[in-house]
């Protein structure tokens, strides 16, 4: 079971619980999809981000490649940036990414945008894909968790199986992650064009959503 979902007692609380690479919110999750790079855009370069917008879009194949391949054009590391286009192992990918030479300047940008990135990556996967998607949409009215028991920043260093991801209080990371997707599922909810999805979603149970996105994929 890639993902664990947790319901309080009274049912205020349910906890999206997930972190191996075969779970559709992981960002090593295999799944395709196209996007313009664009760093300036992040950067709020505006003259520079036009001219970026200008450029062919790039093909990803997980959200892992796309988020560490704006931080080798932050950098200016076209060899890494290059290799990290190439490479389909996500963990490969995110040790090219570690490998970048990063001054002080370059590293207080990256914390500062890093999020926006992750945001843009999962938004552009999630609305091109429909599974993806829809098992998104299935978390409506929950909270999604990285339970990485390693990452204390994008996780929340506990693994999904520790009691203590139960209780947010008692959590040892902030859930960047987590809460990146929540912010992505909304901006896709209300989108005219999901409609049906959303229809399609609202008639299930709150038991049969649980059950789907623990067994996913079926």
């Amino acid at each position: 079971m890639h993902t664990r979902v947790y319901v309080s007692e009274d049912r205020t609380k349910v906890f999206v619980l997930f972190y191996e690479a075969a779970c559709v919110f992981s960002n090593f999750y295999p799944t395709g999809f196209s996007a313009a790079p664009n760093i300036q855009q992040f950067l709020k370069n505006e003259e520079l981000a036009k001219e970026e917008e200008l450029k062919k879009k790039q093909t990803f194949n997980c959200s892992e490649q796309y988020f560490m391949y704006h931080k080798a054009l932050l950098v200016g590391d076209e060899q890494i940036a290059e290799q990290i286009l190439k490479e389909y192992n996500p963990m490969k990918i995110k040790l090219l990414g570690r490998k970048l030479n990063m001054s002080k300047e370059q590293l207080d940008k990256w914390s500062k945008i890093s999020r926006d990135v992750m945001f843009n990556a999962c938004l552009e996967k999630f609305s091109q894909d429909e599974t993806c998607r829809k098992t998104l949409f299935r978390t409506h009215g929950m909270t999604l968790v990285e339970a990485s028991p390693t990452d204390k920043i994008w996780g929340i260093g506990l693994d999904k199986n520790d009691k203590r991801s139960e209780d947010e209080r008692t959590w040892r990371g902030t859930n960047w992650l987590g809460e990146t997707l929540d912010k992505v599922r909304e901006e896709l909810w209300k989108k005219e064009e999901f409609q049906k999805e959303r229809e399609q979603i609202g008639k299930e149970s709150m038991e049969t959503r649980c059950q789907l996105l623990e067994h996913f994929p079926l």
